[in-house]
């Protein structure tokens, strides 16, 4: 991940860490290009799933600010039980 998405994600991780299980990989990472394909995400992006591994959504690439991350944060806490 590029540094500006990496701060965001760990500033976010310390606020919902106990409810979102973040996990953050390098395209060059065992497996991450296949997930990314499975994901049908181009390149890279986010990829959340729900504490059952179901996808629930994604984000194209790595052009969009600290909002699209909180959206994404906010779509997992609604999907939990």
């Amino acid at each position: 991940m590029c540094d500006k998405i990496t701060v965001i994600v760990h500033d976010l991780k310390k606020v919902h860490g106990s409810q979102i299980n973040f996990v953050t990989r390098s395209m060059s990472s065992p497996g991450a290009a296949e997930e990314v394909k499975k994901a049908g995400i181009k390149s890279h992006g986010i990829i959340a799933r729900d504490a059952d591994g179901k996808l629930v959504t994604t984000v194209q690439g790595h052009n969009y600010q600290k909002d699209k991350i909180e959206a994404v944060v906010k779509v997992l806490l609604a999907k939990k039980p």
